[in-house]
């Protein structure tokens, strides 16, 4: 007993891994099954003809022993549209007030030959009284000519025929008829056969839809790749986190594994603004092909990728996934862009260092020949690439103290569910989370040079990258001048790198964000504005000149002060008032005139809007916390999947207070650590923070139309890029501490949060809507 004990004893570490692996096999099993339960062999019916006023008897074999003598039968002439592809037909049948039937009902589709070219059968027994019931076919059939989704049925000119006919579960059941209802059309013939030879000639269409869809059991293939990548991050982490890998590696290997885990979730064009990013890398891959742009103003596209390109966001719902994964294999596609795509391709200039990734999959994809599928899942894994190199470096650069955080963050369902689109924001977190990592280290030891031109080069990356993220640059200034010299160099490097980080970011932001910040200053007083800045700076100079005079006398510098108290409290509301009264605001008959067919004004909370109307934009801002405040947190975490915007797809709300408690876990300090970030630098970094958080206000309320009563387009994901600066600012506190580190147990309980994220997206976006 006691060397059972012993071996156990040493093995635990062993025992624990099958533990985890055990826990998480069972888990992706049972998300499987339950997926399975819920999604499998759901059909969509398109309708054919929904007219019917009579029955007609389908004809039955001589007896049970005879299923099919090749001629008995209901010969139904039915259209069929050119490339259409059908699983089956769905018939309106009565069994003649009879509860049940016994035998089976088959069915026949032939070609105008007389060939049979798909069959199916379907269990009487399961057939209930003037009920519509489905037979779907052992292969879908698909017409031959090109597909038009936009084309009619045409009942006057059939091209194919449907044979019905019914074998009996016993000689005693050829006498219970089975019967379909059809209208009474004279414009349409049908053929009955019966087992006796004898033929009847009756008139009509029969009340037919088509199966146009089935899900079959896509759920499985689903639901094993993502249980399979799932399961091998949790293990793999639990793994790397015990034997004591470096954070960085955890972040690459499982963060890799994950991350294709939300490439395959996410169903195509879904991700947060997809659509736009794909014309976009698209259109810069064509640049780089060779191959024409655009005609018209058009994106020009491969003939393969046509039928999938659009200007919204993309569809879910199991026949999401099931198209991409009947697609993803797709190859030989011609390399020409010689389709007009319904994507306008604007004037509006692309900053390529936020889509190196995604282009260089779609270029190399294209060139591959893959598909549309393909293409835009090698587009989605190299920007998941280029996250994860920057989110591990980001890591390794960070103090060893706030590696845990980085990882925590990293590691996150939103930042991965980005990463494993063609989403922009990816390159945008990655380059922000580096410049946040090397401020807070460089702020503890010297700079080495490459580190500091690397500081310089990431804040000109950030300053293009989104407007709201331009205050992040000031960060470089919370390192020592001291820390940015070079040693044995007398020049002033650290405060040139500082200015020249902070040029470049801001000419960056210029050439990229100027023309959207002009036009939400659109109705300011922009003069009036210029005017009296100007006065300000000269008046404040002036004072500057009165002070540096009299600043040796105690009681003049006393009444200047007051004087200089009086002044500001006086300007305050006549500045108030000016800024509230600029240009006298909308009329009556343009507030009635500005409503659109959809109900939204083509006015939105503009700068000048906003300082007209202050009390209105307070009382929009604080509906919104309670309204939307939830799913921003959602947004920031993670649980809010694809795009919030079009689709409503949330995540369990204890994942979401589980992602808190494992960042906050990463975050809290050991007991007795010492604090190195001072006040003003505290003080410093929340005002990044807040800047951050009151600019995106400002441009979501730039796209919020003035009869809106919340605000429109905020997600808490513009949020993340500061998210770790408000875990280092925690870190730092006096206050709440740790007696053991818990780095490492966050970052693995990050891992198993994240991947029930991914399980339970599964069938949130499989279910979703789902056709009856």
């Amino acid at each position: 007993m006691q060397k059972i004990k012993d071996f156990c004893k040493r093995h635990r570490l062993l025992w624990l891994t099958l533990l985890v692996a055990l826990a998480a096999a069972a888990v992706a099993a049972w998300a499987g099954f339950d997926l399975g339960q819920r999604v499998d062999n759901q059909p969509v019916y398109e309708i054919v003809n929904d007219d019917y006023t009579r029955t007609v008897v389908i004809p039955a074999t001589a007896d049970a022993a005879t299923q099919d003598d090749g001629t008995t039968g209901l010969y139904l002439p039915v259209p069929l549209k050119s490339g259409q592809r059908i699983y089956g037909v769905r018939l309106d049948l009565t069994t003649h007030n009879w509860a049940f039937r016994h035998g089976t009902l088959y069915a026949a589709l032939l070609d105008a030959d007389g060939n049979a070219v798909a069959n199916g059968e379907l269990d009487c027994i399961t057939i209930k009284d003037n009920t519509f019931a489905a037979i779907t076919f052992d292969a879908p059939y698909t017409a031959p000519g090109t597909a038009d989704a936009e084309a009619d049925y045409d009942l006057a000119n059939p091209n194919m025929t449907l044979r019905l006919w019914y074998t009996p579960g016993d000689d005693w059941d050829v006498y219970h008829l089975l019967g379909l209802w059809t209208d009474a059309d004279t414009s349409q013939q049908m053929t009955r056969r019966n087992a006796n030879g004898t033929t009847d000639s009756i008139v009509g269409h029969p009340a037919l839809q088509y199966v146009v869809n089935d899900s079959g059991s896509w759920s499985h293939v689903i639901s094993r790749l993502l249980g399979v990548l799932t399961f091998a991050a949790v293990v793999a982490g639990f793994i790397l986190l015990t034997h004591r890998a470096k954070l960085w590696q955890v972040v690459l290997v499982c963060g890799a594994v994950l991350g294709v885990a939300f490439a395959f979730l996410t169903p195509p064009l879904v991700g947060p603004d997809e659509y736009t990013h794909l014309a976009k890398c698209y259109r810069q891959s064509s640049t780089l092909l060779g191959q024409p742009v655009a005609d018209d103003d058009m994106l020009l596209v491969r003939s393969c990728d046509a039928p999938y390109f659009k200007n919204h966001t993309g569809d879910i719902g199991i026949y999401a996934y099931k198209e991409m994964l009947e697609h993803l294999g797709d190859a030989g596609c011609s390399g020409e862009t010689t389709v007009s795509s319904d994507t306008y391709v604007t004037a509006d200039p692309i900053n390529n260092t936020l889509y190196l990734g995604q282009i260089a999959g779609i270029t190399l994809a294209r060139m591959m020949g893959l598909g549309f599928h393909g293409m835009l899942l090698l587009g989605r894994l190299c920007n998941l690439a280029l996250y994860l190199a920057l989110a591990a470096a980001a890591v390794n650069i960070a103090p060893q103290r706030l590696r845990g955080i980085f990882a925590g963050v990293a590691l996150l369902a939103q930042p991965l569910q980005l990463a494993g689109s063609l989403s922009a924001d990816a390159a945008v977190l990655g380059y922000l989370f580096c410049f946040t990592a090397l401020c807070l280290t460089l702020r503890t030891r010297p700079a080495r040079w490459a580190e500091t031109v690397a500081a310089v080069m990431l804040a000109a990356l950030i300053g293009p990258a989104k407007a709201i993220y331009l205050p992040a640059v000031l960060l470089i200034f919370m390192i020592p001048d001291a820390n940015l010299a070079l040693p044995g160099k007398r020049w002033p490097v650290g405060p040139i790198a500082k200015v020249l980080a902070l040029v470049l970011a801001a000419i960056g932001w210029v050439q990229v964000n100027m023309g959207a910040a002009l036009y939400a200053a659109r109705d300011v007083d922009t003069v009036g504005i210029l005017r009296a800045g100007g006065a300000a700076a000269a008046g404040a100079a002036l004072l500057a000149l009165l002070y540096w005079k009299i600043r040796r006398d105690p009681k003049k510098k006393k009444i200047f002060l007051g004087a200089i108290a009086a002044v500001v409290v006086l300007a305050i509301p006549v500045g108030l008032y000016k800024l509230t009264h600029m240009w006298g605001g909308l009329t009556p008959e343009q507030l009635v005139g500005s409503i659109q067919e959809n109900g939204d004004s083509i006015y939105t909370y503009s700068a000048g809007y906003i300082c007209r109307n202050l009390p209105n934009t307070a009382k929009l801002l604080l509906r919104s916390f309670s309204a939307q405040g939830a799913q921003w947190v959602q947004g920031v975490l993670g649980t809010a999947l694809g795009e919030p915007i079009v689709y409503t797809v949330d995540a369990s709300w204890v994942l979401g207070v589980g992602f808190i408690l494992a960042l906050l876990a990463a975050a809290l300090p050991q007991a007795g650590e010492t604090v190195p970030l001072g006040r003003r630098t505290k003080a410093g970094v929340w005002g990044i923070v807040l800047c951050v958080i009151a600019l995106s206000f400002v441009t979501a309320l730039n796209w919020t139309p003035i009869n809106y009563t919340t605000i429109f387009g905020l997600q808490g994901r513009y949020w993340l890029p500061v998210l770790p600066l408000v875990l280092a600012l925690v870190h730092h506190n006096r206050t709440f501490a740790v007696q053991k580190p818990a780095e490492r147990k966050a970052v693995f309980a990050m891992l198993c949060l994240t991947s029930f994220v991914i399980l339970q997206g599964a069938g949130l976006y499989a279910t979703f809507q789902m056709p009856s």
